[in-house]
C-alpha cells in the first residue's frame, strides 16, 4: 500500500512538472531562444526524455544488480567447489573507523566541525603525555582528535599520509586543511647543545617538510616539552603553561626570552601556591627554576636552530606538562578515549583559530581572485559596452533623420549626407567582418540589427543621388553611339570609351560582376559634375559614393537596374568588329615575333652544332632566326601567345559575350581567345618550319676533286662520335620536338577521315597523328631517319655504314701498289656495270635524297646524294680521260681506215662501202654497238634499241655531245636503213607537174620513172638494188627544148649524191618534196614518201660526218 502511493505521488510530480515547463515555453519561449511551435515542442520532448533518464537511472543500477547477484548465486550453486575469491582487505582501516565516529558525533561536516591534530615523537614520550595513543592510533573527545603519525625521526609513511589527506580534507577545494595542528613532542634531552642533537633537529625539520609536501598542506606546529618530577602530580590542579607565538621569526628572539622570563616569573607565583597545600606538588616551581637557572637561553637556542632553515615549519607554541603515570582511576571508560588536558585544550582552541597554509601555488586563491577580478571587469565592460552601443545607435539614427531630410536641400548637401551614411556602413560592414571593438561586445553589441536598418535609407538616397544619374549618364552615351553613322568621326571617339561605358552599364544589371574600384575609377573620368556643385566636391564625394555602391551591389542584387537588350547587343556589335580590325592575327603576331627576336639573336651553322667545326664538310651563309627555335618556344613566344589570347579573353569577356544568347556566342567566336591562340601558334609553326626548312636547304657541301680529301670527308661524315651530319641530324630532331597542347581543327579532320578510312596510316607517315608535336609532319622526312624500323627501309645508321664502305674501297685502292691502275680498273669496272659497291652505295644515297621529297630536296642533295656523287666522280673522271684513248684505238683506228677519205664523209670520187658501213652501224652486232656493250654498259643504256645515258650510273661522267649525238645518229640509221642487219630499204617516188615541163625521166639503179604529166601515181624503188650497175641520173624536156640531163652519178652511192643536189621540204612524217632546180628557172618536182623515218635522206646525215674522237670530255 505505502508503494503504491509512493509511485502516484511520483506521476503526479512528473506530470505537474511537465505541465509547468510546457507553459514557460508557451508563455516565454520567444524570450528562451524558441521561436516557433516546432521548436518549442522539440525541446520539450528532450527535457521529457532527459528527466525520465534521470528518474529510471538509480531503477536500472539498482535491477542491473539484482540480476547479477542472482547470476552469481546461480553460478556458485552450480559450482560450489568453486573457491570464494578472498576480500581485498582495505588499507589503513582506522581511518575508516575514525570517520564512522566523527560522523556520528559531527555529521556530514564532521570535518569543518573536529579539530584535527597529528601527534608526532617518540611512543614512549607520546605515552607519557597522551596515554595508549601510541597503541589506539587515533582517540577522540568532543570537537578533538588526536591522531598519532609515529615516531618522526621514522621514515615517512607516505601511503598512510595520502589515505590521511583523502580522509580528512574538506570538500571545498579553496580550503583542504587536512590538518589543523601538528603537535610535536620533544624529547628529554631536546635541550642539549650536542652535534648529535643538532643533526637530530635537522632531520626532524626535513621530516616535517616531507609530511606537508605528502598532505599539500602546512599546519602550525606545537612543541611539546615533558617535565620528570620527583614526587606523583597527581590531584594537583592542572593549567595550560606554555607559550603561543604570533610570528616566530630569528630577529624577534628577544620578545621569546621576555615571554619565558614573564613565565618563569609566573609559574613561580602559582607554584608557590601550589606547594602550599601540598609539597609533592613541584612541576611549576620546579618549571620556572629550570627556566631562570639556564633553559631560557637553552630554549632560545633550539627555537632559533629549528626556524634557521628556509624550509622550517612555522612554530606556533611552546607547552611544557607533567609526565602522568598511569594509574587504574585514570583508565579510559572506552576505547580511543581522549582525555583533553588543559594544554592540550589551548592547542585545540588555538589550532582551530589558525588557518595553516597550502603548499605550492595557492590554486584556490589565485582562482577565487581572479573570479571576483573577472566579475569586476564584466560589470565595468557591461556598463562600457551599454553606453557605447547605446551612442552608436543613437547616433546611426539621427543620420537616417538626417538623410531622409536632405532631399529638400542642395545636391551638395544631399551627397555629403549620403557619404556620412556610406561611412557609417562601411564602419559597420568593417564590424561585421572583423568583428566588433571589445568595448562594444559582451553581448550587448547590435550591430547586424542596426546595419539592416541602415541599409533601406541608404538605398532610397543612393537611388536618389548616385545610382540613377549614373545609369542615365552611361544609356545616353551608348544611346549616342549606336544612333552615329559608321564614318562619322565623332563616332570613333566615343568608340575609344565604349567598352569601358558597356562594361560599367552592364555592372548596373549584373551584380554578381560589380567591381566598386573599377566603377569608381571610371566614373572620376567620365562623369562630368552636374549643375550647382564645384568639380572639388564633385571629386571628393561622388568616387566614393559610386565605389560603396558598386562593392555592396553584389549583397544586394535586388538594387540592380534594368538595361536594354537592343542597346546592349548593338554596342557589343560595334566593339567586337573594332576588335576585330585593330588586333589582326598578323599584326599580333608581328609584334609577338618582334619582342622575342630582341631576346634571341639569330644563329648559324656553328652555333646550331654547338662549335662542332663542320666546314670540311658543309657550309651554310644563311642564319636560322633565333626566335623560330624551341628554346624561343618553350620562354618566351608560348608565354606570349598565351598572354595575348589572355589579354583578348578580357577584352571579350563577359562584356562582350552573352552566355545565355547563342547569336553573341556565334558573334564572338570569331575574335575568340581560343581561336585567337589557335591562329596565332599554327602561323608561329608555319613559319617555324619554313625557316628550318630554308635553312638547311641552303646548306652547301664542299666539293673537292682530290681523292684523300674525300676520304677524310667520308671518314669524318661517317664518325659516330664526331660526326656534324649526325650532330645536326640531332639538333633538328631536336628543335622538331616542340610540344603544343592544341590541335587545329584540320588535324583533328585529318586524322578523323583517316581513322574512318582505314586503321592503318600511310606510308611514311605515323600511325596515330600527335597533335602534341605540330612540327611533326614536316620534319618527318629526317627524323624517320633516326629510326631503324622505318617501312622505307631508309635509315641514317645504314647510310653511314654505305658511307664507310665506299671510303674503305677508296682507302684500298690507294693504299695499294699502283694506285692509278686500280682507280683505272674501278671505273672500268663501273663503265662495264661489274661494280656493285659503288654504285649501291651511291643509288642508297640517292634514295634518301629522293624519298625526303622536294620540300627538303636541297638538305637531301648536299648531304646525302652530293657526298656520294662526289666519291663516283673522283674514281670516274680520271679513268675517263683514258678511256678515250680506248675509243680511238678499238673504234675511231677502224672507222677511219674504212673512211677516211671517201664519199659520203669526204667530198671525194672514192665511196665508202655499204657493207663496212652496216658492219659498224649494225645493232646490237656492229662495231659500235658491241663496244658499248663491252666497255660502257655501266653507263649507257639501250632503250627502244637506241643508247642512252643511265643517269644513276652516269652522274658525274661529262659524256661528249658530239659522242651522244653521233650514237643517236647511228642508232637512227640502223633502225631506218639496217632492219635486217644489211644496208637496203624501200620508198616511194611520185613526179609531180612543173611549170613548161613536158617530161620528167628517173633512173636509180635500173629502176626508171618517166613522166609525161599524166596523172602522178606512186612508183617503189630499192636502194641499194640488187644488180651490178649502179647509177643514177635524172632528165627533163620542155616545151621549148629536147630531153636535156639534169645530172648523172654512179656507184653505189650515186642516188644520194642525186639528193644531195635537191631542196628538201618535209609535208608531214613520212613524206618530203624534193626540188631540183633546173637551168632556165625550171623546176623538177618528186614527192618522196618513206617506210621509216627519212628513208634515203637519212644518209644525207652522213655527209661530211667525223667520227668523234673522244668519248667523254
Amino acid at each position: 500500500m505505502k508503494n503504491k502511493w509512493k509511485k502516484i505521488g511520483l506521476i503526479f510530480i512528473i506530470s505537474l512538472a511537465a505541465s509547468l515547463f510546457a507553459v514557460v515555453l508557451f508563455l516565454w519561449g520567444t524570450w528562451l531562444g524558441y521561436p516557433t511551435t516546432g521548436q518549442k515542442i522539440t525541446v520539450w520532448l528532450q527535457v521529457m526524455l532527459l528527466l525520465f533518464g534521470i528518474l529510471l537511472t538509480p531503477t536500472i543500477i539498482t535491477n542491473s544488480r539484482k540480476i547479477w547477484a542472482k547470476d552469481k548465486a546461480e553460478r556458485e550453486s552450480l559450482n560450489p567447489i568453486e573457491p570464494k575469491k578472498s576480500e581485498k582487505p582495505l588499507p589503513f582501516p582506522e581511518f575508516l573507523e575514525i570517520k564512522k565516529q566523527c560522523r556520528n558525533r559531527s555529521g556530514l561536516l564532521w570535518r569543518y566541525k573536529i579539530r584535527k591534530c597529528l601527534v608526532l615523537g617518540s611512543s614512549s614520550e607520546v605515552q607519557q603525555l597522551l596515554p595508549n595513543l601510541p597503541t589506539e592510533l587515533w582517540q577522540l573527545c568532543d570537537n578533538t582528535l588526536m591522531v598519532y603519525g609515529g615516531d618522526i625521526q621514522d621514515e615517512v609513511n607516505t601511503p598512510w599520509l595520502q589515505a590521511l589527506k583523502t580522509q580528512f580534507s574538506r570538500c571545498i577545494p579553496f580550503l583542504q586543511k587536512p590538518l589543523d595542528a601538528l603537535i610535536l613532542v620533544l624529547p628529554k634531552h631536546y635541550l642539549d647543545n650536542t652535534r648529535h642533537q643538532q643533526l637530530a633537529l635537522e632531520k626532524d625539520i626535513l621530516q616535517l617538510q616531507t609530511r606537508n609536501k605528502v598532505l599539500n598542506w602546512s599546519a602550525p606546529v606545537y612543541l611539546v616539552a615533558g617535565q620528570s618530577c620527583e614526587w606523583s602530580q597527581a590531584g594537583r590542579v592542572e593549567q595550560s603553561v606554555g607559550l603561543l607565538f604570533p610570528s616566530l621569526k630569528k630577529d624577534k628572539m628577544e620578545s621569546v626570552v621576555v615571554s619565558l622570563n614573564q613565565l618563569a616569573k609566573e609559574c613561580c607565583q602559582r607554584g608557590v601556591q601550589q606547594i602550599k597545600k601540598n609539597t609533592h606538588y613541584s612541576f611549576l616551581l620546579k618549571l620556572s627554576q629550570d627556566l631562570v637557572k639556564c633553559d631560557i637561553n637553552n630554549i632560545t637556542r633550539y627555537l632559533t636552530s629549528l626556524i634557521s632553515y628556509p624550509y622550517s615549519p612555522h612554530v606556533r607554541g611552546l607547552f611544557f606538562t607533567p609526565y602522568q603515570l598511569s594509574q587504574i582511576e585514570d583508565q579510559p571508560l572506552f576505547e580511543h578515549y581522549l582525555s583533553m588536558t588543559p594544554t592540550l585544550e589551548s592547542i585545540s582552541d588555538d589550532a582551530q583559530l589558525q588557518l595553516g597554509q597550502r603548499m605550492g601555488i595557492q590554486w584556490g586563491t589565485l582562482s577565487c581572485y581572479v573570479l571576483l577580478m573577472s566579475m569586476a571587469v564584466t560589470g565595468v565592460a557591461l556598463l562600457t559596452s551599454y553606453y557605447r552601443n547605446a551612442s552608436l545607435i543613437d547616433d546611426s539614427f539621427e543620420l537616417v533623420k538626417k538623410a531622409d531630410e536632405s532631399v529638400t536641400q542642395d545636391y551638395v548637401i544631399q551627397l555629403q549626407t549620403q557619404y556620412e551614411l556610406q561611412q557609417r556602413l562601411e564602419q559597420l560592414l568593417y564590424r561585421q567582418k572583423k568583428g566588433a571593438p571589445l568595448s562594444y561586445r559582451f553581448g550587448l553589441n547590435h550591430n547586424d540589427a542596426l546595419l539592416n536598418k541602415l541599409w533601406f535609407s541608404y538605398q532610397v538616397n543612393n537611388s536618389r543621388n548616385i545610382a540613377t544619374p549614373f545609369y542615365k549618364h552611361m544609356t545616353d552615351y551608348l544611346t549616342l553611339l549606336t544612333g552615329l553613322p559608321p564614318n562619322d568621326p565623332n563616332r570613333k571617339k566615343l568608340v575609344d570609351s565604349a567598352y569601358d561605358v558597356l562594361k560599367a552599364y552592364l555592372m548596373m544589371n549584373h551584380p554578381d560582376k560589380s567591381d566598386g574600384v573599377y566603377l569608381s575609377q571610371f566614373a572620376a573620368k567620365i562623369w562630368r559634375a552636374p549643375e550647382g556643385i564645384s568639380d572639388g566636391d564633385w571629386q571628393r564625394l561622388m568616387p566614393e559614393l559610386v565605389r560603396f555602391w558598386g562593392q555592396t551591389l553584389n549583397s544586394h542584387p535586388d538594387w540592380a537596374q534594368q538595361n536594354d537588350p537592343r542597346l546592349v547587343k548593338d554596342v557589343r556589335q560595334i566593339l567586337i568588329n573594332r576588335i576585330g580590325v585593330k588586333n589582326a592575327v598578323n599584326t599580333l603576331y608581328q609584334e609577338i615575333i618582334q619582342r622575342a627576336s630582341q631576346h634571341y639573336a639569330n644563329q648559324n651553322l656553328n652555333q646550331i652544332l654547338e662549335g662542332l667545326d663542320s666546314r670540311l664538310l658543309f657550309s651554310s651563309n644563311v642564319d636560322i632566326p633565333g626566335v623560330y627555335t624551341r628554346k624561343a618556344w618553350e620562354e618566351t613566344i608560348k608565354d606570349e601567345i598565351d598572354d595575348v589570347a589572355k589579354s583578348r579573353q578580357e577584352q571579350i569577356d563577359w562584356v562582350l559575350s552573352d552566355s545565355d544568347s547563342d547569336s553573341e556566342s556565334k558573334l564572338t567566336e570569331s575574335i575568340s581567345p581560343q581561336t585567337l591562340k589557335q591562329q596565332l601558334t599554327e602561323r608561329y609553326f608555319s613559319e617555324y618550319g619554313m625557316a628550318w626548312l630554308h635553312f638547311l636547304n641552303t646548306i652547301q657541301w664542299n666539293q673537292t676533286n682530290n681523292v684523300s680529301d674525300v676520304i677524310e670527308q667520308l671518314t669524318l661524315l661517317a664518325d659516330t662520335r664526331q660526326s656534324p651530319l649526325i650532330a645536326l641530324m640531332n639538333v633538328v630532331k631536336y628543335q622538331s620536338e616542340v610540344s603544343y597542347s592544341g590541335g587545329s581543327l584540320s588535324d583533328n579532320l585529318l586524322r578523323s577521315a583517316q581513322e574512318l578510312m582505314s586503321n592503318k596510316s600511310p606510308t611514311g607517315l605515323p600511325k596515330n597523328n600527335d597533335t602534341s608535336k605540330p612540327l611533326a609532319a614536316t620534319f618527318l622526312p629526317i627524323t624517320s631517319l633516326l629510326q631503324n624500323d622505318n617501312t622505307n627501309g631508309l635509315s641514317l645508321q645504314t647510310y653511314l655504314l654505305r658511307v664507310t664502305q665506299a671510303r674503305l674501297k677508296l682507302q684500298n685502292v690507294v693504299n695499294s701498289a699502283d694506285p692509278q691502275l686500280r682507280m683505272q680498273e674501278l671505273a672500268k669496272s663501273v663503265f662495264k656495270g661489274t661494280s656493285v659497291d659503288l654504285t649501291e652505295t651511291r643509288d642508297y644515297g640517292n634514295l634518301i635524297a629522293a624519298n625526303l621529297g622536294e620540300e627538303w630536296s636541297g638538305f637531301g642533295y648536299s648531304l646525302f646524294k652530293q657526298p656520294l656523287e662526289q666519291s663516283w666522280q673522283v674514281v670516274l673522271a680520271p679513268a675517263s680521260m683514258s678511256f678515250n684513248n680506248i675509243w680511238q684505238d678499238y673504234v675511231v683506228s677502224q672507222w677511219e681506215k674504212s673512211f677516211a677519205g671517201r664519199y659520203p664523209f669526204k667530198d671525194s670520187e672514192n665511196e665508202a662501202s655499204l657493207a663496212e658501213l652496216a658492219r659498224f652501224l649494225r645493232a646490237d652486232t656492229g662495231v659500235i654497238d658491241r663496244f658499248i656493250a663491252n666497255e660502257l654498259n655501266g653507263v649507257l643504256e639501250k632503250k627502244g634499241g637506241s643508247w642512252v645515258i643511265n643517269t644513276a650510273n652516269a652522274q658525274g661522267l661529262n659524256f661528249s655531245p658530239k659522242f651522244i649525238e653521233t650514237l643517236t645518229l647511228f642508232n637512227e640509221i640502223s633502225t631506218e636503213l639496217l632492219p635486217s642487219g644489211d644496208l637496203s630499204f624501200s620508198f616511194d617516188l611520185m613526179p609531180r607537174s612543173g611549170s613548161n615541163i613536158t617530161r620528167t625521166e628517173l633512173a636509180i639503179n635500173k629502176q626508171k620513172l618517166e613522166y609525161f604529166n599524166q596523172i602522178p601515181v606512186w612508183q617503189s624503188f630499192n636502194w641499194p638494188s640488187n644488180g651490178y650497175t649502179t647509177y643514177s641520173h635524172l632528165s627533163w624536156s620542155s616545151d621549148t627544148s629536147g630531153l636535156r640531163l639534169y645530172g648523172y652519178y654512179s656507184g653505189d652511192w650515186a642516188w644520194i649524191r642525186l639528193l644531195e643536189s635537191a631542196s628538201v621540204k618535209p609535208l608531214d612524217s613520212s613524206r618530203y618534196e624534193l626540188i631540183w632546180n633546173a637551168p632556165d628557172e625550171h623546176k623538177l618536182r618528186f614527192i618522196l614518201r618513206t617506210q621509216l623515218g627519212g628513208g634515203p635522206l637519212t644518209l644525207l646525215k652522213l655527209r661530211n660526218f667525223s667520227l668523234p674522237r673522244t668519248v667523254f670530255e
